[in-house]
């Protein structure tokens, strides 16, 4: 009920102060020109009934208030009611963005021992014959024939002498080279080849005769036109576009995880025998690795536990009620002499 008396008592006293404003300014104003945003001839759905004689809200979250009529004295004059609508806060979620640290992989060079010179090996393809068992019938027994060699004596007759004429003494051919003039013009001449203009003797008739072309006009007989029967209407094919939706592909990037470095198989150190003339102890150089710092000039995040997101509880502010002194005119019965009863109803 609090609520409805304050409302009551807020109706009365902005009644009073209209009352007040409309002495001065006589235009007219709408129910809902406060300044608050709205206009003054809009219908927004509320219902304020006539001053003095009841009150009804309705259009307020579905509620319906009334009261019996309120004698406020002998005035008859209309009096208009303002009805003030505010709205209530709401608590809703609120998201907060915490920052927390991301591990960015930065990728870096890596060296590999490579072997020098690097073995390369090369698939080269080559024919394999693959036996096939056939099964072979083989009787039983079998011949075996074994080949024995046996020497046979070719006749064969001897060498004999054949003599061969040669002359004495032998001739021999020797060939020796020799200087061979030639007899050269001199001076040398050299031919030169020069490009120069010959003159072709054109035959032209004299006088030369000149076809001028004079266009004139040439009448050409056309028949006039006809009249050609043409039915009408007669049908028009017509193309008409239908839209027709059609599907875009819209490419967008997506992130395909690579791992980096990629791993590169390289062989192990495997045992190669070294000949030692005289087995005696050597000194083995053993590699141990151990930290080096090195100064790098960009700085360099160290892995961190994800931290694990906490809900954030934050406090919204909503409206209280507080009950504050108002003065109230009470409204105060005054008799009317006249022929007729009015009724008070009281409350």
């Amino acid at each position: 009920m609090k609520p409805l008396l304050l409302l009551a008592i807020l109706v009365l006293a902005v009644t009073a102060e209209e009352k007040i404003k409309e002495e001065k300014k006589q235009t007219k104003r709408g129910l809902l020109s406060l300044g608050y945003g709205y206009g003054s001839d809009i219908d927004h759905g509320y219902l304020v009934g006539a001053g003095g004689h009841g009150l009804g809200l309705s259009g307020l979250s579905g509620l319906s208030y009334g009261y019996g009529p309120i004698d406020l004295g002998h005035s008859t004059a209309i009096e208009k009611t303002i009805t003030l609508v505010k709205g209530v806060p709401v608590p809703y979620p609120v998201e907060k963005h915490i920052p927390y640290p991301v591990e960015k992989h930065i990728p870096y060079p890596v060296k590999v021992p490579v072997p020098q010179p690097y073995p390369v090996e090369k698939h080269v393809p080559y024919p394999v014959k693959v036996p096939v068992k056939v099964p072979v019938p083989v009787p039983q027994p079998y011949p075996v024939e074994k080949i024995v060699h046996v020497p046979v004596k070719v006749p064969v007759d001897r060498p004999y002498p054949v003599k061969v004429l040669v002359p004495q003494p032998y001739p021999v051919e020797k060939h020796v080279p020799y200087p061979v003039k030639v007899p050269v013009p001199q001076p040398y001449p050299v031919e030169k080849h020069v490009p120069y203009p010959v003159k072709v003797p054109v035959h032209v008739p004299q006088p030369y005769p000149v076809v001028k072309h004079v266009p004139y006009p040439v009448k050409v007989p056309v028949d006039r036109p006809y009249p050609v029967h043409v039915p009408q209407p007669y049908p028009v094919h017509i193309e008409k576009k239908i839209a027709v939706p059609v599907e875009k592909l819209v490419p967008y990037p997506v992130k395909v995880p690579v791992d980096r470095p990629v791993a590169v198989p390289v062989p192990k150190p495997y045992p190669v025998e070294v000949k030692v003339p005289v087995p005696a102890p050597y000194p083995v150089e053993k590699p141990v690795p151990y930290p080096v710092e090195k100064p790098v000039p960009y700085p360099v995040k160290i892995a961190v536990e994800r931290p694990v997101p906490y809900p954030v509880v934050k406090p919204v502010a909503y409206e209280v009620e507080r009950p504050v002194p108002v003065p109230v005119k009470v409204p105060v019965a005054v008799p009317v002499h006249g022929h007729y009863h009015h009724h008070v109803d009281h409350y």
